[in-house]
């Protein structure tokens, strides 16, 4: 078997936001704990966790190339990087065997956190099961069956499953607790998470348009959606303003607000209405690890102070 164009297919350059948002719920649940003991004896639950989120999103990565291949948004006139169906380097029968593959990783290792995190509380096993159900079916349909992504609902999605769903989840298995600060945090992940998938649909938007893919950016237009991309950036910094002015003093702040600094700068380009298409190929990479530092950035003072 070819290792490599799995790897490849899987995007780990889409890791650190997914992933991001996860640690900074589960930083803030070792924070809520405030037991070393126990902190140390959650450390194979934070493993399970991490592991999870990792296949949740490799998950979608496979999803995502099955169904716009299959649809043929993914064509030759993609403005961003090519897919591996695309490019001839594995068959269509191949990816869906992927897609089942990682589906029963993803319950696999989701059931083992979640007995780990709840015990014999069927009441809590449920509603997480549920929740993570639902986490897969998103991640599966939003290009394939209900194809949700290719009908403008993609951005409520990754606002829920990538902000307070990874954030608020995380933080409860850590913790116990769902505290007013986790859901703020998780409003900023949300934010943030939906700005860079818009960041994606700014810059394929004639090929979407052409191609039938109906995201938020085609039904609003190229100017609705650099405006919308401006309310999604004033969003994740009121979010993140709000956290921050909750839980820390004027000092941190002050020094954290600037972690917004980069993701802001990034976000101002994209809404130029002068950069448009293969411009703004390299600013997604940029926005999503911006992301990612605040999110790791926020979640770790939030456990240490």
């Amino acid at each position: 078997m070819n290792i490599r164009k799995w790897i490849v297919a899987a995007r780990l350059r889409t890791l650190p936001l997914s992933l991001s948002a996860v640690l900074a719920g589960c930083f803030l649940g070792f924070g809520a704990i405030k037991d070393h003991q126990s902190i140390a004896g959650s450390l194979p639950l934070f493993l399970l966790i991490v592991i999870t989120a990792i296949l949740l999103q490799i998950l979608s990565n496979f999803a995502n190339d099955y169904g716009d291949a299959k649809s043929g948004v993914d064509a030759e006139n993609r403005v961003g990087p090519k897919r591996g169906i695309l490019r001839g380097e594995m068959t269509m029968t191949e990816m869906k065997k992927g897609i089942i593959a990682v589906t029963c990783l993803c319950l696999f290792f989701g059931s083992l956190s979640l007995i780990m995190a709840f015990g014999l509380d069927y009441l809590k096993i449920l509603s997480f099961t549920i929740l993570g159900a639902l986490s897969i079916v998103a991640a599966i349909t939003y290009t394939v069956g209900l194809v949700y992504g290719y009908k403008g609902l993609g951005d409520i999605s990754v606002f829920i499953f990538f902000g307070l769903v990874s954030v608020m989840g995380s933080c409860f298995m850590i913790s116990g607790d769902i505290s007013t600060e986790s859901i703020i945090l998780g409003c900023a992940a949300g934010f943030m998470a939906t700005l860079v998938l818009n960041v994606n649909n700014l810059r394929d938007y004639e090929s979407d348009r052409v191609n039938g893919k109906k995201s938020l950016v085609v039904m609003m237009g190229l100017t609705g959606g650099k405006i919308y991309h401006g309310i999604l950036l004033l969003g994740a910094i009121c979010s993140m303003a709000a956290v921050l002015m909750y839980h820390f003093n004027q000092g941190w702040w002050t020094m954290l607000m600037l972690s917004m600094l980069p993701i802001s700068v990034f976000s101002v380009f994209c809404i130029n209405p002068v950069n448009t298409g293969a411009v703004l190929d390299p600013l997604l990479k940029k926005t999503s690890l911006s992301a990612a530092f605040v999110n790791i950035l926020s979640g770790t003072f939030m456990a240490l102070f």
